[in-house]
């Protein structure tokens, strides 16, 4: 049963008269949220989900795109409210609608602190966040697999953080753009982030989160100057020297935070060796090292020859003629060597003979260093 995800503005009141305007004004007049959200209930309550004319012409964005979407009793509605009065009236009309329509539907409104209209300084730094990391809650705790994310009603400005939060989480995005009756599908792309650029940030990613801003000129003085502009999405400029962590900048540190990919980095031999691996055919070296730098389950798959000091054998499966020799520094893939199988068939005799693992940590700084990124190293 999904678990639809759903941004929920005010479309529900469109049914109102034009006089008075319909706010915050309008429903401390009409008893408060509770009573306000039961006469705006009241003006499509007849109205049913499976009616073309009532979809377009009286139901909300949220109804509307939930019916395209085969929603029924057995699903579940969680819908993200501005904190407004008005906002938080109409999705609770929303909700009492989806509950007499499917009955035995579970659907509960969150509010959002911060996501309103008249601070546009407070939307940016605290509402988009707060949004941002509901939605991350919901995911962790019911499975993407579950989830369905729609972004159809509310603020058009939390779309783009909404699909990205798809990207990244694998879950899909759908929503119904306007007035079209056309049900976009944003399928769960898979994306990666440049892991190696970010890792050496780490530190300060982790001292923002935990003191929520620090000054501006540390951040300055804790980043190259060449890097700045292509991370500046990922901090949010809060006033008087301070910064903190932008909605993206939350996504990325939630992501380097669970255990994920390595970055495969190469020795100055594992650059030769790979030159040479590469025309053996059958071989497809670069694909293998990525392959089990993403998969921890194929990492551990490929272990074939242990040897001291953190180093192991991989080898890509049976019958293959390749084999790499590697390590694991904290979030980096060290490929110390790439042989075929008679080279690594000598390299064990060796290590039989001495232990062949301390002394490739003597030789580190005179044969295998520097390791580079393999990404400068594609093609």
């Amino acid at each position: 049963m999904p678990i639809y995800l759903c941004t929920c503005g005010t479309s529900a009141a469109k049914k109102l008269p034009r006089e008075p305007r319909f706010d915050s004004t309008w429903v401390a007049h009409h008893g408060g949220i509770d009573t306000a959200a039961a006469v705006i209930y009241e003006t499509f309550q007849s109205a049913r989900m499976d009616d073309e004319t009532a979809l377009r012409r009286d139901l909300s964005a949220e109804i509307h795109s939930l019916a395209r979407m085969g929603l029924t009793g057995k699903d579940t509605v969680i819908l993200f409210s501005s904190e407004t009065p008005d906002g938080q009236a109409c999705a609770g009309a929303v909700k009492r609608y989806l509950e007499h329509a499917r009955p035995g539907i579970r659907c509960k409104v969150e509010v959002i602190v911060g996501l309103q209209v008249t601070d546009a300084q407070a939307f940016r730094t605290a509402g988009v966040l707060n949004f941002t990391k509901a939605i991350l809650r919901e995911i962790d705790a019911n499975g993407a697999a579950q989830c369905v994310l729609n972004p159809t009603g509310g603020f058009k400005s939390l779309v783009p953080y909404t699909v990205l939060i798809g990207m990244l989480k694998g879950v899909p995005a759908k929503y119904i753009f306007e007035q079209s009756s056309a049900l976009i599908p944003l399928p769960a792309m898979p994306v990666e982030f440049a892991r190696s650029r970010l890792e050496p940030i780490r530190p300060l990613l982790e001292r923002i989160q935990q003191e929520c801003a620090i000054p501006q000129a540390d951040l300055e003085a804790a980043m190259a100057f060449d890097e700045r502009s292509a991370l500046e999405s990922l901090f949010e400029d809060q006033g008087n020297g301070q910064v903190s962590l932008s909605p993206v900048g939350f996504l990325i540190w939630e992501e380097l935070e669970r255990p994920s990919a390595l970055v495969p980095y190469l020795s100055r031999r594992a650059l030769d060796d790979l030159l040479k691996i590469r025309a053996i055919e059958g071989c497809k070296p670069d694909d293998y090292i990525a392959r089990v730098a993403r998969s921890r389950e194929q990492l551990e798959a490929g272990k074939h020859e242990p040897w001291s000091q953190g180093l192991f054998w991989l080898k890509p499966g049976q019958h293959t003629r390749d084999r790499y020799l590697v390590s694991v520094e904290s979030w980096r893939l060290l490929v110390w060597r790439i042989v075929d199988h008679t080279e690594y068939d000598a390299m064990l005799d060796q290590n039989r003979k001495g232990d062949a693992g301390i002394r490739l940590l003597a030789e580190r700084r005179a044969q295998y260093a520097p390791f580079v990124r393999m990404e400068l190293y594609e093609g």
